[in-house]
């Protein structure tokens, strides 16, 4: 079996003007280091790796057995490339920031193998790649357990007006912690209100609490829940994601699958691995946002689960 596993920083989207802009050194290096653990872990599974790769970091997947490299440069068409790997792979796995709509780019290039993927489905990924899609879509099932959207708020027409502090400001369709700012205080957002024109942002309610993922792989109805890690920051409460922390106790670990088994549930059907990333309060237990993607947690979780998680994405007994 062949799997192309697509990675949108290294396998050549930087090429692309204008798309990868907002994603920075640290999302950068998060997605090599992602895309060097799956591709190793699908190898040692048994299956062999097509790998789109930036010719400026393609030094570091050569000489591995069973791994087919596909330098990607400036010149290079990056659709008519992915589509052509495609049609020759046994099954697609992509990787993307949602920034810039990188990863509905992605499915929408390939939409004539989507019977392929192993990763989310361009359905999931339109809901879960939008903070505000992702909140009225769960409140329109009923669920009360997302963090609350206190205002989508496009800075450039001043819309201020309203907002409780302490507050939390990220991109609507950011990733990682890239854009993400702790507000105390009206005026820390009245300093930033020159930065923040020009895109819209999703305001919410700062919560304390223990800020943790579940992942969860998915087979249409059949759910795969991983173990529930700590998510550490460089800045507490909040800053660049630094790494995972795991065990988190069996009442956090408890609350943690709760909440992600009623979201999963309640979101359309799909494939492949999706991230969830709340806050876990001493009253209340809250969903901050879906991943449709492979995350960070993957670097924690292959070492202490007993199975091979990339494996698993192929089958549910896999």
């Amino acid at each position: 079996m062949q799997i192309l596993i697509f990675e949108w920083l290294t396998g050549g989207g930087l090429w692309i003007d204008g798309v990868s802009l907002h994603c920075g050194s640290a999302v950068r290096l998060q997605g090599m280091r992602m895309l060097q653990a799956i591709a190793h872990d699908f190898l040692i599974g048994g299956v062999e790796v097509i790998l789109p790769i930036d010719k400026r970091v393609v030094g570091e997947f050569s000489g591995t057995a069973g791994l087919t490299l596909n330098p990607i440069d400036e010149r290079a068409d990056l659709r008519e490339t992915l589509f052509s790997l495609a049609e020759d792979a046994d099954r697609i796995l992509l990787i993307a920031p949602e920034t810039g709509g990188c990863l509905l780019e992605c499915l929408k290039w390939l939409e004539p193998f989507r019977d392929k993927l192993v990763s989310p489905s361009e359905e999931f990924v339109r809901i879960a790649s939008n903070k505000r899609a992702s909140f009225e879509y769960l409140q329109s099932q009923g669920f009360k357990g997302v963090s609350r959207g206190m205002e989508f708020v496009d800075f450039s027409r001043g819309s201020m007006d309203n907002l409780d502090f302490p507050m939390v400001i990220k991109p609507s369709d950011g990733v990682g912690g890239e854009g993400v700012q702790l507000i105390r205080e009206r005026a820390e957002l009245e300093r930033l209100e020159g930065e923040l024109k020009g895109a819209e942002y999703w305001v919410e309610p700062f919560y304390e609490g223990l800020p943790v993922s579940v992942s969860v792989i998915c087979h249409g109805d059949r759910f795969t829940f991983l173990p529930a890690t700590e998510q550490i920051f460089d800045q507490k409460p909040l800053g660049e994601f630094v790494g995972s922390r795991f065990p988190i106790g069996k009442v956090w670990e408890r609350r943690a699958h709760q909440l992600a088994e009623k979201t999963i549930r309640l979101l359309p059907p799909t494939q492949g691995y999706v991230g969830r990333d709340m806050v876990l309060g001493p009253e209340a237990d809250w969903l901050i946002e879906i991943n449709p993607r492979l995350t960070m947690s993957y670097l924690e979780l292959r070492k202490v689960c007993s199975f091979n998680l990339a494996v698993r994405m192929l089958s549910p007994g896999g």
